[in-house]
C-alpha cells in the first residue's frame, strides 16, 4: 500500500512523502564513468522486475514546493517498480550549487541550478551525466539550451526555462514609444515622489547589460577564452560612465532588497527590470496597467545601443554521488517534460524552453513570455566555463562602488582595470 505524509519542518517548508519506487545503488563515486556504471546496474535491476527502496532529497525554490510534490506523486503513479521516500526542502537556485560543493554527502540528490554553473560543477565531478530518458526530451530543446548543459559531449543538467531579465513598465506612466529608450524614460517628469527607472547596479547579473550592450565581451566572443575580458577598454569606460550618470540621477531607484519591485507595485515607479518570476505579483498589483518589453536602448557616448544581458537556463541536476542514479535521472527529466513545464508556467510564470510549447495559445498570447523571448534574442549567452565564478564578486564590487559614489569618473579606468585583472588574472602576469 502506498503511504504519503506531509510535514513542515523549521523554515524550509519541507514535504516528506512515501510511495512505491526502486533503483540501484551507487558506491558514491563522483566520476562520470562510475555513475554511468551504477546507472546501468540500476537499470538491470529494474528490468529484472526488482523493486528497491529509494530515498531522495530534492531541493527547490520556495515557490516550487507544492508543484514539485505533485510532480513526484505523478512520477510515482507511472513507476510502480519504485518504492520512493522523498523529502522536498527549500533551497534557492543560486544557493544549491554552493551547498553541494560544501558537502556533497548531505546535499540533495536533485536540485535546481543555473546553466552557467553547470560546467564548473561537472568539472569538479559533482554532477551526474543525464542519460536515462533524456534523448526523448532532447529533440524538443533548442540547440542553445543543449549546449549550455553539455560538457565534453555529456549532458549534465535538464533545462526547463530561459533565465534572463527584461523590463516591466506601468502603462499609465509611460507610452509604448517612450519605453524604447532609457534616456527618454529618464527625461520624463513623473511628478513628486516618483521614480522613473529601477534596476540593480549592485548586482553583477544585472550590471553587465551596459557593458555587453556597448560591445564589450566577457571571455571573448564565444565566452570560452578565460584570459579575455574587454570591460576596461574604451567601450567599457563609456559603459561605466553611463552607470555613474544613472546612479546619481534622482529619478533612478536602486532595486536593492526588492525596493524597486515594491515601489513598482505601489505605482510609484515607471519601470523596473526583473524576470518572469515577478509576473504573478506584478499582475496582481497593476492589472491592466502592467506592460512588459525587452530592455530599452540607451544613449551611451552619443550612440543608441541595445542593452544586452546574460541569458542562461534554469536547469534540474543530479549530484554525482546519489545512491539512486537511475531513479534520480528519470525524475529530473520528468520534472522538465512538457506537462511539468506547462504546469510550472501556469502556476508561477516560468516560460518553457521546449519548442513544442512555443505555439501554445496561452504562452503565445502572453506579453510577459513575449518580452522574455524578445530580450533573449538581444541577450548574450552566459559563459559556462569554470572561470565564470571569478566574475561575480568583482563585478558586484564595481557596481556597489559606482552606486555608493566610491567609483567616479576620476578613478573609473583603474577600477575597470582591477575588475578585469580579478576576472582574468592577466594584467598582473
Amino acid at each position: 500500500m502506498k503511504r504519503r505524509t506531509l510535514a513542515a519542518i523549521s523554515m524550509t517548508a519541507t514535504i516528506i512523502a512515501s510511495s512505491l519506487s526502486g533503483c540501484g545503488a551507487s558506491d558514491n563515486q563522483a566520476s562520470a564513468d562510475t555513475a554511468a556504471l551504477e546507472t546501468a546496474k540500476a537499470a538491470d535491476n529494474s528490468a529484472a522486475g526488482e523493486t528497491e527502496n529509494v530515498n531522495l532529497k530534492i531541493w527547490v525554490p520556495e515557490e516550487e514546493v507544492n508543484i514539485t510534490d505533485q510532480m513526484v506523486k505523478d512520477f510515482d503513479a507511472a513507476h510502480d517498480e519504485f518504492d520512493i521516500t522523498y523529502e522536498i526542502a527549500v533551497v534557492g537556485i543560486d544557493e544549491a550549487p554552493q551547498a553541494l560543493e560544501t558537502d556533497s554527502d548531505t546535499a540533495a540528490d536533485i536540485f535546481y541550478t543555473p546553466s552557467g554553473g553547470v560546467a564548473d560543477l561537472a568539472g569538479k565531478g559533482l554532477l551526474l551525466p543525464i542519460t536515462k530518458d533524456f534523448d526523448e526530451l532532447k529533440v524538443d530543446l533548442p540547440e542553445s539550451a543543449i549546449n549550455a548543459v553539455t560538457v565534453d559531449g555529456l549532458t549534465y543538467a535538464v533545462p526547463f526555462s530561459p533565465n534572463t531579465f527584461f523590463m516591466y513598465y506601468n502603462k499609465e506612466l509611460f507610452t509604448e514609444d517612450e519605453i524604447k529608450n532609457l534616456d527618454t524614460m529618464m527625461d520624463k517628469d513623473l511628478g513628486d515622489g516618483m521614480w522613473n527607472f529601477s534596476t540593480q547596479l549592485t548586482n553583477s547579473w544585472y550590471a553587465e547589460m551596459f557593458f555587453l550592450g556597448n560591445g564589450c565581451t566577457l571571455f571573448g566572443e564565444d565566452g570560452k577564452n578565460a584570459e579575455e575580458c574587454s570591460f576596461n577598454n574604451e567601450k567599457g569606460l563609456e559603459a561605466g560612465e553611463y552607470m555613474i550618470s544613472l546612479a546619481t540621477n534622482a529619478k533612478y531607484l536602486e532595486d536593492a532588497d526588492g525596493v524597486g519591485g515594491n515601489a513598482f507595485k505601489e505605482g510609484k515607479l515607471g519601470a523596473v527590470t526583473s524576470g518572469a518570476w515577478s509576473a504573478p505579483e506584478f499582475r496582481e498589483a497593476l492589472g491592466d496597467k502592467l506592460g512588459a518589453v525587452a530592455l530599452p536602448t540607451a544613449n551611451i557616448s552619443g550612440s543608441d545601443v541595445q542593452l544586452s544581458n546574460f541569458v542562461d537556463f534554469k536547469t534540474i541536476t543530479v549530484k554525482s554521488n546519489t545512491a539512486h542514479p537511475l531513479c534520480a535521472q528519470q525524475l529530473a527529466v520528468y520534472m522538465a517534460n512538457k506537462d511539468s513545464s506547462l504546469t510550472r508556467y501556469k502556476e508561477q510564470g516560468d516560460v518553457p524552453v521546449l519548442k513544442s510549447l512555443s505555439d501554445n495559445d496561452e504562452i503565445k498570447n502572453d506579453f510577459v513570455a513575449s518580452a522574455l523571448n524578445d530580450q533573449a534574442a538581444f541577450a548574450t549567452n552566459q559563459p559556462s566555463i569554470p572561470q565564470m565564478g571569478d566574475y561575480w564578486d568583482p563585478m558586484k564590487a564595481l557596481g556597489e562602488g559606482i552606486y555608493y559614489g566610491e567609483v567616479t569618473s576620476a578613478n573609473l579606468q583603474s577600477q575597470l582595470d582591477a575588475l578585469v585583472d580579478s576576472v582574468t588574472g592577466t594584467l598582473t602576469e
